[in-house]
C-alpha cells in the first residue's frame, strides 16, 4: 500500500473538497508551525508522485474533506465530512470488530482507523461527530484538543518515518492491517471502539425490560426483513440487531445465536458485488459484535453443583502462577502458535528440528522442553520430509529411528469440518496422546481467502477446537510472510490476534545458510532472545541413478558463543560477554572496543575482530557499516 493508494482510498473522488497532507523531515516533537501548515490535497498526478516519494519524512493527512470559498485551509470552519474516525492508543485486541488499518507509529504505540462511507449523512453532522471524538478523549483513545479541531486533525500515512528522537533512532512505520476495500457507518465505526451511538446523541438507554425476555414474541417480521428477495430492500443491521438481542435475552447460547444468524445469511447470500459488501460487512465481526453487545440481556445462570472448571480468584491464581512450557520461553504448553517466514528462511527445517527435540526429550536451542509424542502435517513438500528426516538423525548420530513422531503426508484441507475430522480420527489412533501437532503450512491446508478475517478466524476455531482441545497439546502453523511485509505473517490481522505466540524467521545474510529465530508474539510470557540456526548439509547416499541425495538439518548456533570465539584472546573478551548476554550491545560500543583492541596492533587480534563481527552481522545484531568493517580491516 503506498501512500497515494491509501490517500485515494480515504478521500475518493474529490470533485469540490479537498484533502490535506503535510510532510516534513524534523523531529514533530519540535518542528516549526510552518512544517505542520502543509497543503490541500487534491490528487494531481504531482502530488500523487511526490508523496510516494517521501519514505523518509514525517507523513501525514487529514482524517476530514474540507471544503472553502476562497483560500483553502484546514480548519474546523471548513469541515465537510469525517473520512476516517482515527484512534491513537486503541488496543487492537480489544476492538469489537476489524478496522480498515493498524499502523505502529513508534515501538508498541497504534494508530487504529475505520474508513468512513459517504453516503452514510452522519459522518456529515459535526455537531454528532464532535461528541464522537469528545468520548473518545474521555476514554484515551485520542489527545484532547482545545481549540476543538479534532474534526481535521492529522493521522499518520502507511509510508514513512518517525523522526521523534529516541535511542533507537528513527522509526519506520509498520502496517500490521491495512484492508480498504470496504467502507462503514458512523455508527458500525464508532461501535468497534465500543462507542454506542445512541449514548453519544444523548438518547436515554433502552431499559432491560424492553428487550423480549421470550421466543414466543413474534420475530416474522424481522426475519422477513433478513430474507427480503429483493437484496436491496433487505435490512441486515437491524434484524440481525433484534433477532440477536431477543434471542440471547430468552437464553440462547450466544455463539448458537451466531451459527444461526449466519445460515440463515449465507441462505440469501447476494451475487450482486455491491449488495455482497453490505451482506459480508455483517456477515464477520459485525455479528459477533452484535450478539456480544446482547449478552448484558441474558438472563442470569441457573444455579448448579460446583464445577472442576471453575475457580475462585485465588484457586485461579495459584493455578496460573507458573506458565507451563513445552519449549521454555518460546512455546507455551496446550497453545496455538505460528512459524513464518518468507520463502527460502528454513523455517520448516527448523520447525522439524524442534519437533523432534521435543519428541526425543533433548533441550532444545538451550532451552528445556517437555517429551512427547509429535504429529507432522507434511502437507507442502511430504515427499521430502523422509529425507529431512533421515539426514536428521544421521547428522545427530542416531542408529535407531524415533518412533516418536508420526507423519502425515495426505494432503487435508483443515478448513473443512468433514475433513479436519479425519484428521482428528488419524490423531486419535495414536498410541499416546500428542505433545506437539505442527501443520506445514497453512497455504497448503486451508481454502479461502488468507486476508479474509471471518475465513481466517473460522480456519483457526477448528484447529483449536477440533485438534488442539481434544488432545490439550500445542499446535504450531507455518506460514508465509507477504512480499511487501515480511516482518509480519501474509494475510489478515486476525492471525496475530487469534494466536499465543508467533516466531518468525529470518534470513539475516542471504548468502549465508543461518536463519534467525524471534519472538514476533508471546502472549503468557517475556519474548525470548533471539536464536541462530545453522544449515549444515548431509549427503545420504545416491539413487538409483547415481545422482546425490542429500537434504539440510537446522542445527542451532549460540550467538554469543560465536562472537565470543570471534574476540578471543583479546583483554575486552569479559565485557564483550556482558554486553551480548545481557542484549545490550550496539553497533557503536561494538567500535569503541575495536577501536582499543585494534590500538593493541596485533594482526591476530584484527582477524579476530573480523570473526565476533562477521559473527555477530550474520546474526543481525549488527549492521555491516563502515566504521565497524573499516576498522577490522585495516
Amino acid at each position: 500500500m503506498t501512500n497515494s493508494e491509501f490517500l485515494s482510498a480515504v478521500y475518493g473522488e474529490l470533485k469540490n473538497t479537498y484533502g490535506w497532507t503535510t510532510s516534513f523531515r524534523s523531529d514533530p516533537g519540535e518542528a516549526d508551525v510552518s512544517a505542520w501548515a502543509g497543503q490541500a490535497w487534491k490528487g494531481t498526478p504531482a502530488q500523487l508522485s511526490l508523496i510516494d516519494k517521501r519514505t523518509g519524512d514525517n507523513n501525514f493527512f487529514c482524517v476530514a474533506e474540507m471544503q472553502a470559498d476562497v483560500r483553502p485551509k484546514r480548519s474546523k470552519d471548513t469541515f465537510v465530512r469525517l473520512s476516517v474516525l482515527l484512534a491513537d492508543d486503541a488496543d487492537p485486541d480489544q476492538l469489537l470488530g476489524q478496522p480498515s488499518y493498524i499502523f505502529e507509529t513508534s515501538p508498541g504505540n497504534y494508530q487504529i482507523g475505520i474508513l468512513l462511507d459517504p453516503e452514510d449523512a452522519e459522518t456529515r453532522d459535526r455537531d454528532l461527530i464532535d461528541r464522537v471524538l469528545q468520548h473518545m478523549v474521555a476514554h484515551n483513545m485520542i489527545k484532547a484538543d482545545a481549540s476543538g479541531n479534532n474534526l481535521v486533525r492529522y493521522g499518520r500515512l502507511p509510508v514513512g518515518s518517525n523522526t521523534k528522537k529516541r535511542s533507537t533512532g528513527t522509526f519506520s512505520l509498520r502496517s500490521l492491517k491495512c484492508d480498504l476495500t470496504h467502507k462503514y457507518s458512523l455508527e458500525d465505526a464508532a461501535a468497534m471502539f465500543g462507542l454506542d451511538l445512541a449514548t453519544v446523541r444523548g438518547a436515554p438507554a433502552k431499559p432491560k425490560s424492553d428487550i423480549p425476555k421470550s421466543t414466543s414474541i413474534d420475530h416474522v417480521e424481522s426475519f422477513k426483513n433478513l430474507v427480503n428477495p429483493d437484496p436491496a430492500q433487505r435490512s441486515y443491521h437491524d434484524s440481525l440487531l433484534k433477532l440477536s438481542a431477543s434471542m440471547v435475552a430468552a437464553g440462547t447460547h450466544p455463539g448458537a445465536v451466531v451459527n444461526l444468524l449466519r445460515s440463515l445469511m449465507l441462505a440469501v447470500k447476494p451475487e450482486d458485488e455491491h449488495e455482497f459488501n453490505r451482506w459480508e460487512q455483517r456477515f464477520g465481526h459485525d455479528l459477533i459484535r452484535m450478539v456480544s453487545t446482547a449478552e448484558k440481556f441474558a438472563p442470569p445462570p441457573r444455579e448448579t453443583e460446583p464445577s472442576q472448571f471453575s475457580y475462585k480468584f485465588a484457586e485461579l491464581l495459584e493455578a496460573t502462577r507458573n506458565i507451563k512450557w513445552l519449549v521454555k520461553g518460546l512455546v507455551p504448553d496446550d497453545s496455538m502458535g505460528m512459524i513464518f517466514g518468507a520463502s527460502g528462511t528454513f523455517k520448516s527445517f527448523i520447525a522439524l528440528d524442534m519437533a523432534m527435540h521435543i519428541a526425543t526429550g533433548a533441550d532444545w536451542a538451550n532451552k528445556r522442553t517437555k517429551t512427547g509424542p509429535v504429529y507432522y502435517v507434511a502437507a507442502e513438500g511430504g515427499a521430502g520430509i523422509a529425507k529431512r528426516i533421515q539426514a536428521w538423525h544421521e547428522i545427530h548420530g542416531l542408529a535407531e529411528p524415533i518412533d516418536n513422531i508420526t507423519i502425515c503426508t495426505r494432503p487435508v484441507l483443515l478448513s473443512d469440518e468433514n475433513e479436519i475430522k479425519l484428521l482428528r480420527n488419524d490423531i486419535e489412533a495414536m498410541s499416546e496422546k500428542p505433545r506437539l501437532v505442527v501443520i506445514d503450512t497453512l497455504a497448503q491446508t486451508f481454502t479461502g481467502d488468507e486476508n479474509s478475517s471471518s475465513d481466517i478466524g473460522d480456519y483457526i476455531r477448528l484447529i483449536n477446537s477440533e485438534i488442539r482441545a481434544p488432545f490439550g497439546c500445542s499446535v504450531i502453523i507455518i506460514h508465509h510472510t507477504g512480499h511487501a511485509a515480511s516482518e509480519r505473517p501474509r494475510g489478515s490481522s486476525a492471525i496475530t490476534a487469534n494466536l499465543d505466540f508467533i516466531l518468525g524467521v529470518f534470513r539475516p545474510d542471504p548468502q549465508a545458510m543461518t536463519a534467525r529465530l524471534m519472538v514476533s508474539k508471546q502472549k503468557d510470557g517475556d519474548k525470548a532472545p533471539d536464536a541462530l540456526f545453522n544449515l549444515e548439509r548431509f549427503v545420504l547416499g545416491r539413487d538409483e541413478d547415481g545422482d546425490e541425495l542429500s537434504s539440510l538439518v537446522a542445527k542451532y548456533s549460540d550467538i554469543t558463543e560465536n562472537a565470543l570465539e570471534g574476540f578471543k584472546g583479546t583483554k575486552y573478551t569479559p565485557i564483550i560477554m556482558k554486553h551480548l548476554s545481557e542484549g545490550v550491545a550496539t553497533a557503536d560500543e561494538l567500535v569503541i572496543m575495536a577501536q582499543e583492541i585494534v590500538q593493541e596492533d596485533k594482526a591476530v587480534v584484527r582477524q579476530g575482530i573480523r570473526r565476533g563481527l562477521t559473527a555477530l552481522s550474520r546474526a543481525g545484531m549488527i549492521n555491516e557499516r563502515a566504521g565497524i568493517w573499516g576498522l577490522a580491516k585495516t
